[in-house]
């Protein structure tokens, strides 16, 4: 029997679907990038990394022997970044921020992060906080305390 999955980065993890020796990997992916200009999150196709080509070929095969097409020019999968980019530096952080402060921490810059969150991102985290009233100061308001017992989003 043949078999024919489509599948999201989610592939590229520890994932194995016995029979499968072919692979065409299409050298992209879609990832919510946070604006912090806008408030916005939107959804991009980029390039994926090269670390995330070689997880997608490591799907072909696990089980018997199999192969991965990437449908990309070699000089173009040797020039893509050699990992992706930390989610935390592309990522609304206004959930973290009202996690951080449930924590008793009002500096994130007091925290150690394997990648620092970028300030302009942390700021328009704190601006949305403060317009949605979960902020009381540097603390978490009565709202914001409700907000964070949810564990949605804020918006």
């Amino acid at each position: 029997m043949r078999k024919v999955v489509l599948a999201t980065n989610i592939a590229e993890t520890s994932l194995t679907i016995e029979g499968i020796r072919l692979v065409v990997d299409c050298a992209q992916e879609r990832v919510a990038r946070f604006e912090p200009r806008t408030g916005l999150t939107r959804l991009i196709t980029q390039r994926v990394s090269q670390a995330s080509m070689t997880q997608r070929a490591g799907r072909a095969g696990r089980l018997e022997p199999g192969i991965c097409l990437h449908l990309i020019a070699k000089e173009q999968a040797e020039r893509a970044a050699a990992q992706s980019e930390p989610e935390i530096l592309q990522s609304d952080l206004s959930g973290l921020l009202m996690e951080l402060l449930q924590w008793g921490c009002s500096d994130p810059a007091q925290m150690s992060w394997l990648d620092q969150p970028p300030v302009v991102n942390l700021m328009a985290a704190k601006r949305l906080l403060q317009m949605l009233g979960a902020l009381d100061g540097e603390r978490l308001s009565a709202q914001g305390q409700k907000m964070a017992a949810l564990g949605n989003d804020p918006r």
